[in-house]
Order: C-alpha cells, then sequence, then structure tokens
C-alpha cells in the first residue's frame, strides 16, 4: 500500500512515517521543512519528493499532520490532485476550522477521515491507545477504514462539536495551568523546591516540564483556534477566584466546602478511589 504522509519532518508526522514503514508499507514523506524531511527519509527508508502535489500522485492513503491552522490549506491545494479511489486522512486537534473541506472532498465521493490520537510521538506500541474518530459522511465506512489503517487502537466515535469541547477541557485546560505553575515555579530555585517538594510537586512539575518542551505554536492554535476555550478558562479563573478569595480571607468552613463539592464531583469517576495509590505509582515510574 502506497502511503504519504505530509507534514512528515513534525513530530507525529515522524511518528506516522514510523508507523506505516515498519507496517510495510510503500511511504512517501513531503513537508516544507525539506532538510528535516530528508533526515526522517534517510532514517526511515521512506522516499522524499519535493511538494505536496507530488506527495499525493498515485497514494492509496494520504495523510496530514500539519499544523491546526496550516490544513484547511493544504486540504486545498491537493483537493483536485487526489485520486477517486484514494482516501485522505488529517489528525488535526480541533475540527471546527478543517471540517467544511472535509465535507466538500466527500461530497464529491473522495474517501475522508477525520481522527485525532489522543496520544503524543513518544508512544511505542499503539495497542490501546485511543484515536478520536469524527464522522465526516458515511461513519460505517470511515470506522472500517480507520481500523484498516491502526487495526490496534481503541478508536472513539465523536461528532466535531463534541470533540472540540472536549478538547477545551482535556487539552487547552491543563496545558494553560501548566504554563502558568511553570511560568510561577519558574522563577524560583527549582533545585531546591525538588528536593523540598513532595509527590504532587514533583508530578505537576514533570507534566509541566513536558508541555513546555512541545511546540508552543501547536499549543496557541489549540488554546486559541477553539471557540470553547475562552469560556472554561473563565470558568477556571471564576473558580480560582473564589478558592483564592477563601484562603485570603481565612475562612475554613469555605474552603471546607469548596473541596467538599470538588471532592464529591470527581467521585463520579469510578477510577477516583485509586487515585492516590496510582500518583505515588506514578511517581515511581518516574
Amino acid at each position: 500500500m502506497k502511503v504519504t504522509v505530509i507534514g512528515g519532518a513534525g513530530r507525529m508526522g515522524r511518528w506516522l512515517v514510523n508507523y506505516f514503514v515498519k507496517k510495510g508499507y510503500n511511504v512517501t514523506v513531503s513537508d516544507i521543512r525539506y532538510e528535516e524531511a530528508k533526515a526522517v527519509a534517510q532514517s526511515t527508508g521512506a522516499r522524499l519528493v519535493q511538494n505536496n502535489i507530488e506527495a499525493v500522485k498515485d497514494a492509496e492513503i494520504i495523510v496530514l499532520s500539519t499544523p491546526i491552522d496550516v490544513t484547511p490549506n493544504v486540504l486545498k491545494e491537493i483537493s483536485f490532485e487526489i485520486q477517486s479511489s484514494s482516501a485522505i486522512v488529517e489528525i488535526s486537534s480541533l475540527k471546527s476550522q478543517v471540517f467544511p473541506d472535509l465535507e466538500k472532498l466527500a461530497a464529491r465521493g473522495v474517501r475522508t477521515l477525520s481522527l485525532h490520537p489522543l496520544f503524543g510521538p513518544g508512544v511505542t506500541k499503539i495497542t490501546g491507545e485511543k484515536i478520536a474518530l469524527v464522522p465526516v459522511s458515511d461513519p460505517s465506512a470511515e470506522f472500517k477504514l480507520a481500523k484498516t489503517i491502526f487495526p490496534k487502537a481503541e478508536l472513539i466515535v465523536v461528532d466535531a462539536e463534541e470533540h472540540d469541547k472536549a478538547m477545551a477541557l482535556a487539552l487547552s485546560l491543563p496545558h494553560f495551568v501548566n504554563i502558568v505553575f511553570a511560568s510561577v515555579i519558574g522563577q524560583e530555585d527549582i533545585n531546591v523546591l525538588k528536593k523540598l517538594g513532595g509527590t504532587t510537586f514533583a508530578l505537576q512539575l514533570v507534566i509541566s516540564e513536558g508541555v513546555l518542551s512541545e511546540d508552543p505554536s501547536l499549543y496557541a492554535s489549540i488554546q486559541m483556534d477553539n471557540k470553547f476555550t475562552a469560556k472554561i478558562l473563565d470558568r477556571f479563573l471564576s473558580n480560582a477566584g473564589t478558592f483564592k478569595r477563601y484562603i485570603t480571607e481565612k475562612n475554613p468552613r469555605g474552603f471546607l466546602q469548596f473541596y467538599a463539592d470538588v471532592r464529591t464531583s470527581l467521585m463520579k469517576d469510578s477510577d477516583f478511589g485509586n487515585a492516590y495509590e496510582k500518583m505515588y505509582k506514578a511517581l515511581e515510574a518516574l
């Protein structure tokens, strides 16, 4: 099978190239960062081409691993070069911008697949990893195609609106919290804090440093291009302000009630009872 990865020089793009090469596919790489793409091709045995138009010729599966704000333009660029038998797969973290173009392609009879791998490029095995599948026109056919490409992954079907709202909570909010946390901690002597900090601090620091090691442009898009993010952050800051007020006013009753209410809401999670143990196991794994 012939697979093209557009954006193959990026971190997730490199992961995809390696994934398809290991499956024995004939893989073509395209990226505006030509020298980086060349290095990827040389290290994996993939074929390198000069541009996206050349990349999609004869490709049976075309995977777009491009920045969120770039993906719609790439779709427009290659839309009339795609063979009717080909399938185009995009994996952006947000769907609102790209979906209109996907729907237009689907209306023309092009097989389209909108996925969002819910894991990072550090994953070594895809078995059991989750991938969100956002149906474009034919949920059954798209599920079957996704299962063919990623047979060992767990597919979670979700519509575009629900997906983006979930991403505001699952991506935008955690990134926001950890970047702000790091902005405070970074002004202190981190090595001293590491010596004195407990389990919670150690885990939070690792998460924050992991977040700050990623591409800031991607994070900016996740924050700014999601229409749900601002409302979620407003809710967070409002709750933070309430909690801070209980602390500054030395109001133990308010503090305890806030804590109890939050705890009760989290107990809806079936794994809540194991959280403390999992926290220490996570630290041991580090």
